[in-house]
């Protein structure tokens, strides 16, 4: 089979899994993803967009699958060869991305040639450009700094998109890392702002963010540690418009997960992520012939946004993508690594200076952003590929997460009530991408299997 017929299987798939579990306005009974995506959005008035989008996806998918290549047998060794920042391989080792977003592979505006050229599957290196630009304010540690001053780094597509003029500087050698407009230039991780919708979203950096993540990421750096989780500070800077921080020219600088928590740190998804060659997936292949102890130790750690929920109220958003293991010499798991802020939601009290939406006094409505996010998503895929790499059943290995989970949460009896539920919340992806406003949250629910545990 082919790339764009894998391709096409795929997504296909995504949809009619979607139309199992969410509100849509018509079913996914048809073979492929158009028809699919056709069915789907029949009686919406969305439905030219949606099918737009899903075409691009195929085709940004059918991009990735040519783009896959055999894992190392010792990937931490390749990991070190292939950039400064060793997460950076694992980062680009993720071929699917997002395992039920409709939209994972979808690009945007981006031609072919630019997705190679931009996009982290397809492992480019780039110079970031710092560029000086007129009413730039920064933050007082900002990192990027020349003889007079400030610079902000400035995504190469998003400068020759607005006709920046030559960039003062450069970090050379930088790569994408899977949100593709996070960059790690080996030192240090720049979340660039693009004019380009990526999954759901124009990622752009708001003056919200800007104005959050440096004093969200130091108040909740020592409860987070307390709980296992060390938390990349940000810092945030921004050229202003006439109305302030300019979204589309911006950026968030945090310090690379290896000069925090060492040279052995690992993406959550990308644990998930098999060996195109043999199926093997990384997590397994860090475990070697110890995969029962390893999931063990990878277990407790996992926990770890459970017990700094039951501390603090504040809900992390902790999916593949945001999440990262750290592991020891050995291969086992020692704690989590978190990076952006901005999906998280923390209690209004104590926290009076947030702008937007991250303060959140409905608790059912923090414990399900958790839950979402880190259980049937993400360690949902994890499990999924041991398993399968395994030959055992699921239910083996969510029963070893059942006890560190219990354990984490039970200071927090709505939290250990949600965890334990007969179903999981899960984000509905598609459906959102069919609503009036696409970023709104919308839920469905999956089976738990932790409800009888």
């Amino acid at each position: 089979m082919n790339a764009i017929r894998r391709a096409d299987t795929l997504v296909a798939d995504r949809l009619r899994q979607a139309a199992a579990r969410e509100a849509l306005p018509g079913p996914a009974a048809c073979a492929t993803a158009a028809e699919a995506a056709e069915a789907i959005s029949a009686a919406s008035p969305h439905a030219a967009r949606f099918r737009a989008e899903i075409a691009q996806a195929v085709a940004g998918t059918a991009l990735a699958l040519d783009a896959a290549r055999p894992h190392p047998a010792e990937v931490w060794v390749g990991a070190a060869a292939a950039h400064a920042d060793p997460t950076v391989w694992f980062e680009q080792a993720v071929v699917l991305g997002h395992p039920t977003h409709p939209l994972a592979r979808s690009r945007g505006a981006l031609t072919e040639a630019e997705i190679r050229a931009w996009a982290p599957e397809h492992r480019p290196r780039i110079a970031l450009g710092l560029h000086r630009l007129p009413g730039l304010a920064a933050d007082p540690d900002w990192p990027a700094r020349g003889r007079e001053g400030p610079l902000l780094p400035v995504h190469p597509w998003q400068a020759a998109r607005h006709g920046l003029a030559a960039p003062e500087r450069a970090w050379e050698g930088a790569a994408p890392l899977m949100s593709l407009r996070t960059v790690s230039t080996g030192r240090w991780h720049v979340k660039c702002a693009v004019d380009l919708q990526l999954t759901s979203a124009v990622r752009h950096v708001t003056p919200a963010a800007i104005h959050n993540g440096p004093i969200v990421s130091a108040r909740l750096a020592a409860p987070a540690r307390r709980s296992g989780i060390t938390i990349l500070p940000e810092r945030a800077a921004a050229a202003r418009g006439p109305d302030g921080p300019r979204p589309d020219l911006a950026a968030i600088i945090r310090p690379a997960p290896h000069t925090l928590a060492g040279p052995r740190v690992v993406p959550l998804a990308a644990l998930a992520e098999p060996c195109p060659a043999t199926g093997r997936p990384i997590g397994a292949a860090i475990a070697g012939a110890e995969l029962d102890r390893w999931w063990s130790a990878l277990a407790e750690a996992a926990a770890a946004p459970l017990r700094l929920f039951a501390a603090t109220g504040a809900a992390l958003e902790a999916h593949g993508q945001n999440t990262l293991v750290a592991f020891d010499a050995v291969g086992r798991a020692t704690g989590l690594v978190y990076r952006d802020l901005g999906g998280i939601r923390v209690p209004s009290a104590g926290w009076p200076s947030l702008r937007g939406a991250l303060r959140c006094d409905d608790e059912d409505e923090r414990v399900r952003k958790l839950l979402a996010a880190l259980f049937p998503t993400t360690l949902g895929a994890l499990v999924d590929a041991i398993a399968a790499w395994s030959g055992t059943a699921p239910g083996r290995w969510w029963k070893t997460l059942a006890g560190p989970a219990r354990a984490a949460a039970a200071a927090s009896p709505a939290l250990t009530s949600a965890l334990f539920a007969p179903t999981w919340p899960i984000k509905a992806t598609t459906a959102m991408r069919l609503a009036d406003d696409p970023l709104a949250d919308l839920w469905a629910g999956v089976d738990n299997p932790l409800a009888d545990a």
